[in-house]
């Protein structure tokens, strides 16, 4: 298997989330990006792929609540030379998150996020399934989930 590119591609979400009770500040925001698909055309590679959001808010009460957010997200990059149909395979990274409440039952969310695009010469395959044990641990948890308190924005480390 040959790498015949890679780049990287910056996508911008905006989104405007309506909460189902009015809230006083919102305490937590914890994100990531899956079900990343890619494929490529002549020159190009398009990709898509969902923000997932869980939005930890305080109710009026002083209660703690609830909200999960599934926002799809695509975009493009240019990868001249790259031949249709290749192999293409991605990373997503977000890179910044800013928030803010627009009103008790508004939420104001801007989310960068950073998709990293590796095309190769490599024919798909089918994956064969076997009742072995991996060669290596399994590892637990969501990588790449970047968690965000306070208005004014994150910055994933």
């Amino acid at each position: 298997m040959a790498v015949l590119a890679e780049t990287t591609a910056q996508v911008l979400v905006d989104d405007t989330v309506t909460l189902p009770l009015a809230a006083e500040k919102i305490d937590e925001i914890v994100a990531r990006v899956q079900d990343l698909n890619c494929f490529v055309i002549e020159n190009k590679v398009i990709f898509q792929g969902i923000l997932h959001k869980q939005i930890f808010f305080v109710d009026r009460k002083g209660f703690v609540r609830h909200v999960a957010v599934d926002i799809p997200f695509s975009g493009f990059v240019d990868v001249p030379g790259v031949p249709a149909g290749a192999t293409c395979r991605l990373t997503a990274t977000i890179e910044f998150i800013d928030f803010r409440l627009l009103s008790p039952t508004e939420l104001r969310e801007t989310v960068v996020i950073v998709v990293g695009v590796t095309v190769t010469d490599q024919v798909r395959k089918m994956t064969v399934c076997s009742n072995t044990l991996p060669l290596e641990p399994l590892r637990f948890g969501e990588p790449n989930t970047v968690r965000v308190k306070g208005a004014g924005g994150g910055v994933a480390s």
